[in-house]
């Protein structure tokens, strides 16, 4: 990936905004012959950390214990625009717009249920904050058995890169024109897509 300073000049606090509001990152760890393996997994993102969770027995859990360097990858796709809306004639005028953001990592994983179960419920403070489940005790019955399968993962950031693809190598001008196709068309994610090219507009204004 090109990391363009047009698209890779974001500032800090709208990076962590970003990550923030997402619901799955990517984790990338390398085997033991080279071969990377990909997972996909809910986080918990506070700045400087990410902690995701792992069945011990997965690949990935035997490649950060070997290997503890990683990649996690946060993004949202926003979609794709038609080269006759910037150019009437030259097709490569036709791009992709999405919100990207690297995070090269150490990772240190934890088998024991006590820290396992600490680690749960951040997640589940994250995604089930209204409650509605037994408490989370590793000596429970209920938890016991799925804690010792389970391992903690926790990912310190040490590179942070982040990529924003949304317009900004054109004019305001440009840009204005493309929110106004992107709202007419009315796919799915163009709506996003449009508040998303309109950010970078009052960005520059500020």
């Amino acid at each position: 990936m090109i990391f363009h300073d047009y698209y890779a000049n974001i500032p800090r606090a709208e990076i962590d905004r970003f990550v923030e509001g997402q619901e799955l990152c990517r984790l990338v760890t390398l085997g033991p012959d080279g071969t990377p393996h990909l997972g996909l997994y809910p986080f918990v993102y506070e700045g400087a950390t990410l902690d995701l969770h792992l069945v011990r027995v997965d690949e990935q859990v035997q490649d950060l214990t070997s290997r503890p360097r990683c990649l996690v990858e946060v993004d949202e796709i926003l979609g794709v625009i038609p080269s006759y809306w910037v150019h009437p004639q030259y097709a490569g005028s036709a791009t992709a717009y999405h919100r990207t953001v690297i995070f090269e990592c150490n990772a240190a994983v934890v088998e024991d249920p006590v820290a396992v179960a600490a680690q749960q419920r951040r997640l589940l403070a994250r995604y089930q904050p209204e409650g509605g489940y037994t408490a989370l005790d590793p000596a429970d019955p209920l938890y016991r058995g799925a804690l010792e399968t389970l391992a903690a993962v926790r990912l310190e950031i040490t590179r942070c890169r982040a990529k924003f693809k949304l317009g900004q190598n054109r004019p305001a001008e440009t840009r204005q024109r493309l929110i106004g196709e992107l709202r007419r068309r009315g796919r799915p994610n163009d709506g996003r897509a449009a508040d998303a090219l309109a950010w970078t507009i009052e960005v520059q204004k500020v």
